[in-house]
């Protein structure tokens, strides 16, 4: 019935008990899970999971986020990860993007490293998931990461996209449409203080879609402050379709076809 379209079995709070974590996602109604890579390592263990867990609906992306960034030396991005993306279980590559609320590796760094992802994934036709987090308030002057994001995706020509978590308010909404992404949406949407989003989720068009738990962060309204993990995705759903004054089912329905659509799964 459901789809989580980014989660992290491969983190080290659910990776050791990832047999139980799929199993109470399979019982929760949970059929499709994308789990994210983020450097080498984590990367391998997305693959590792999606084979491990294939009857369980696992899947896998590879790639580098902007906080490891850093750990990319040059122009070239290394050859274990380019590899790993050849696996029939990796179905995008990411997450990648830029992350200035943090700022664990330089911007300038980062801004290297995502271009280079996007144009990895144009070259061997696969989505990119995109993570954008833009920086704290008294840093805000410094720049904004959702319209660097755009101009190197803009100058450097980019395939099939997704915003992992969106967060750009109804402000970047026609940025969204411009470029045909799909827009993937988490627990935040079911908090007290997600009237924002609830208004976003409102307004994305129906075939651009996707929900998400982003596990084991940002876990939804019932489970807030405590581990996430994809059987909560429901909640997401359940959210979203009170927004949108549908009915569950016919979101799960919509949101499986565009992530059927968009990942070839």
């Amino acid at each position: 019935m459901y789809c989580d379209a980014h989660c992290h079995i491969n983190s080290p709070e659910l990776f050791a008990d990832a047999e139980g974590v799929t199993r109470r996602a399979s019982e929760a109604g949970v059929t499709r899970m994308l789990v994210a890579g983020s450097d080498i390592e984590s990367s391998r263990l997305s693959v590792e999971l999606s084979h491990t867990y294939e009857r369980e609906g696992v899947y896998a992306t590879v790639g580098v986020h902007p906080h490891d960034a850093k750990t990319i030396i040059g122009n070239v991005l290394p050859e274990e990860l380019t590899r790993l993306a050849d696996d029939r279980r990796v179905v995008a590559i990411g997450e990648a993007g830029l992350d200035y609320f943090y700022d664990h590796s330089p911007r300038d760094v980062q801004a290297r490293v995502f271009a280079l992802q996007i144009e990895w994934a144009l070259k061997i036709g696969k989505p990119l998931v995109i993570h954008i987090r833009e920086a704290k308030p008294e840093n805000a002057g410094s720049g904004g990461a959702m319209k660097d994001a755009l101009s190197l995706l803009r100058s450097g020509g980019h395939g099939q996209l997704m915003f992992h978590c969106y967060a750009g308010g109804l402000e970047y909404l026609p940025a969204m449409s411009e470029l045909d992404a799909y827009v993937s949406i988490g627990g935040p949407v079911t908090w007290a203080k997600g009237d924002e989003l609830r208004r976003v989720v409102a307004k994305i068009p129906e075939d651009r879609l996707l929900c998400e738990t982003d596990s084991p962060y940002l876990a939804p309204k019932p489970h807030r402050g405590k581990l996430n993990e994809p059987a909560f995705v429901r909640y997401v759903y359940e959210t979203i379709a009170e927004a949108r004054g549908v009915e569950t089912e016919h979101l799960a329905r919509a949101v499986a076809e565009n992530a059927g659509r968009l990942f070839g799964w």
